[in-house]
């Protein structure tokens, strides 16, 4: 059966699986405490109609995309750093006055449901709701899946990756591509999590004896400990423009 289409608008029952899904979905300490982590869930009270959600028919979701409407000149320059600072400004600040463009955050898909679409759909309704939202498209800072894998390559190398076939090396990233989407540029510092030593070194369960850069398992870079007795994940995004859809 194919999962029915809601929102967090319709259905606010549906938030502890959302919050479980995408928790499902990340390494444990993408969940710390950031700028933006700290306002997730004013997200989600500010913009509930933009908490898209497929839910299957017992009433378990499967797939979820989290976005908000944002003002994007159409240009690489304006872009947010990344998505703590959208979060930041969306949640203090409140939607614009007129919204140029929907950020979508996180698309999020059970591990029982991928390969079957759900991710191309949730991203296929952003851009239908961008022609009513936000007329310059979709932007989103990909978080590229593979990309642990290779934590001391520099992001904008490892984007510029491409398979035998030509196409972009990272799963993710290939389906904005082969969807029609253009990168756009590098979000350097799209979240950081800043934490002391303690912390990091409980959730690795094993010592970092000595400040420099340490292997972080699911990190897209490395973790900084610095001097100061705390560490810093400071994690780079792609930037990615999809048009929005044309208005039927």
């Amino acid at each position: 059966m194919n999962p029915a289409l809601t929102d967090l608008a319709r259905d606010p029952w549906l938030l502890p699986q959302l919050d479980a899904l995408i928790g499902a979905n990340m390494p444990a300490f993408m969940s710390w405490e950031s700028p933006g982590n700290w306002r997730w869930h004013g997200m989600y009270d500010r913009y509930p109609a933009h908490q898209l959600c497929l839910v299957d028919g017992d009433g378990r979701l499967v797939a979820a995309a989290n976005g908000l409407p944002v003002r994007w000149d159409g240009t690489a320059s304006s872009l947010p750093s990344g998505s703590d600072e959208v979060l930041v400004e969306a949640v203090d600040h409140g939607p614009p006055a007129r919204p140029e463009a929907l950020c979508m955050l996180s698309v999020s898909v059970d591990p029982v449901h991928r390969a079957a679409g759900h991710a191309e759909r949730l991203l296929t309704e952003a851009r239908r709701l961008a022609a009513e939202d936000g007329p310059r498209g979709v932007i989103i800072p990909v978080r590229p899946t593979r990309k642990p894998r290779y934590p001391l390559i520099p992001i904008e190398t490892y984007a510029a990756w491409s398979g035998p076939d030509g196409r972009c090396f990272d799963p993710w990233l290939r389906t904005h591509l082969d969807l029609g989407a253009r990168q756009l540029g590098i979000a350097a510092a799209s979240l950081v999590i800043r934490q002391p030593v303690e912390r990091w070194e409980a959730e690795l369960g094993h010592p970092l004896p000595g400040p420099g850069d340490h292997v972080l398992p699911g990190g897209l870079v490395p973790l900084r400990v610095g001097e100061d007795g705390h560490g810093t994940y400071t994690e780079p995004n792609v930037w990615v423009h999809h048009t929005a859809a044309p208005r039927s």
